[in-house]
């Protein structure tokens, strides 16, 4: 029987490493058309104690693709459930370098995450001057990236500003030791294949 006050959807939990979970992300779009995505793992509402918020002060990251971002930039007031202190989105690169000037206008409103950050050809002035309050590292671009001597001091930078700086891979790659080391505050377990926000 389908529990309509839970969201079908998988949740991926973040943690922090000084924390256990210190938020949850859906692992599909927010509100998203083809609802039978191959990142829909069940149709009906999952609960299960791995998809509930371990704390009140737990984050909850909800990925929005580039349609619904567009609806937010054009009527933000009707989003306005998601104007909440616990509540971050999530956007790729393509929605920020196609939207800037209009997401700059919706951080008086809401509070943003980059997935899918750095693609390549991606223009970094642009990710630095962003004031994102977490971006998320795939594990490609991690495992391409996190021995070079200008990692940790590139991570800094927005660490510095206040962003959490997070690793999206199915098993956490570092100890959190060595991703303190290297300004990484935390890993979010995948557990759906691919980027999380593909359109």
């Amino acid at each position: 029987m389908k529990n309509s006050l839970y969201n079908p959807y998988v949740t991926e939990p973040i943690h922090h490493v000084k924390h256990n979970v210190s938020g949850i992300c859906y692992s599909v779009p927010y509100l998203q058309q083809n609802q039978e995505s191959s990142n829909t793992l069940n149709t009906n509402n999952i609960i299960s104690l791995h998809n509930q918020i371990a704390t009140e002060a737990a984050l909850m990251i909800i990925p929005v693709d580039d349609r619904r971002l567009q609806g937010m930039i054009a009527v933000p007031d009707a989003y306005s459930h998601l104007q909440n202190a616990r509540i971050r989105i999530g956007i790729n690169y393509s929605s920020l370098a196609s939207h800037r000037a209009s997401l700059l206008e919706l951080t008086k409103k809401f509070d943003f995450w980059l997935y899918d950050f750095a693609p390549p050809g991606a223009d970094w002035r642009l990710l630095e001057s962003f004031p994102f309050s977490g971006i998320v590292l795939n594990e490609a671009f991690f495992n391409d990236n996190y021995a070079k001597f200008t990692f940790p001091f590139f991570m800094a930078t927005f660490r510095e500003k206040g962003a959490e700086v997070i690793v999206r891979s199915h098993t956490p790659l570092l100890t959190a030791e060595q991703f303190t080391e290297i300004n990484i505050s935390g890993w979010q377990q995948q557990r759906s294949e691919g980027e999380l926000i593909s359109c």
